[in-house]
């Protein structure tokens, strides 16, 4: 029997997926169709329910896959949560599913009992895991205990495996690395920034790129893109008429300036200063004068721009 070519051929599939499940030992084949049903009508019941039945049947790369693809619809209910979290524990992705329960646990979607105890059963899998990987995690530490003898970009590329180490050993070289002088500005950002998505609430000591020492709770700080956000509706109202290839530069100019400047960002919440000063820039339509501008700001910019300079 071959489908036919409707609007409706997911219905096709899925009922030959009920067929299946009902003649008894055909998960496979149920498995098949509801995925073929998915690419007809992407849902996120269809998509819950492949990503179940498919870390049932021990493919944990494609649960993986379906999951990934609306992380954030798994975080609607207690049940789909434990789906994802089982899920990147089969994948010993160990830092994703910390930091998923940090999101679950600000959005109140667990009780503290169930956030303990799915804590408890992600540090057990993670040491079990650990003592598995021993020599790989040495060599991979190795490695990471060079990073500040890299070049900016190397750094980079290179400080993104930390994410593979223990919750503990990921913490130690952070708070290492982000007293560094030599570890550039956005490496020692990206550092901070890892330990807020995973919900480290207590007090680090950070280098910022002002070459000022911060004391700074990442999990209070976040991952805060407020200014990101202002900057960028704030430009979208200039220029999404005048010159939509022009905003969309400079709101990747944006991007990468806001990444130096975290977590700093509260600390210069003037998003019209900022506006001013990319308009002034890069716009010669723009009407302010160079007198009017933040001169905050503009130090701030300049010293980004510096800096940025190392990555080309």
């Amino acid at each position: 029997m071959n489908p036919i070519e409707f609007p409706n051929n997911d219905h096709y599939y899925l009922t030959l997926a009920e067929e299946a499940f009902s003649a008894g030992n055909y998960l496979l084949q149920a498995l098949e169709n509801y995925k073929l049903a998915y690419q007809e009508n992407p849902s996120t019941k269809l998509n819950h329910l492949i990503a179940n039945l498919s870390l049932e049947q021990g493919d944990f790369e494609e649960a993986l896959a379906f999951s990934e693809e609306e992380p954030d619809s798994y975080l609607e209910a207690p049940e789909t949560i434990d789906l994802y979290l089982q899920i990147q524990l089969y994948s010993h992705r160990f830092f994703a599913a910390r930091e998923f329960l940090w999101r679950a646990q600000k959005m109140k979607q667990l009780t503290e009992e169930q956030r303990n105890l799915w804590l408890m059963r992600i540090e057990d899998q993670e040491f079990f895991y650990q003592k598995q990987q021993q020599a790989i995690m040495e060599q991979l530490e190795s490695e990471i205990r060079q990073l500040p003898l890299l070049s900016p970009m190397e750094q980079l590329v290179s400080v993104r495996a930390i994410k593979q180490l223990s919750e503990e050993r990921l913490q130690v070289w952070a708070k290492k690395f982000m007293l560094e002088p030599k570890v550039t500005p956005i490496v020692r950002s990206y550092l901070f920034e890892s330990l807020a998505r995973i919900g480290v609430s207590e007090k680090v000591h950070y280098l910022t790129f002002l070459d000022e020492i911060a004391e700074l709770s990442p999990a209070i700080t976040g991952v805060d893109e407020t200014l990101q956000n202002e900057i960028s509706i704030r430009l979208d109202e200039h220029l999404s008429d005048e010159d939509p290839i022009l905003l969309s530069n400079i709101l990747e100019q944006v991007k990468l300036e806001m990444a130096f400047l975290y977590p700093l960002q509260r600390s210069f919440m003037e998003p019209e200063a900022w506006v001013a000063s990319y308009l002034s820039e890069y716009w010669s339509g723009y009407r302010n004068s160079s007198e009017l501008l933040d001169e905050r700001i503009e130090t701030i910019r300049k010293k980004i721009k510096q800096l940025m300079f190392a990555y080309h």
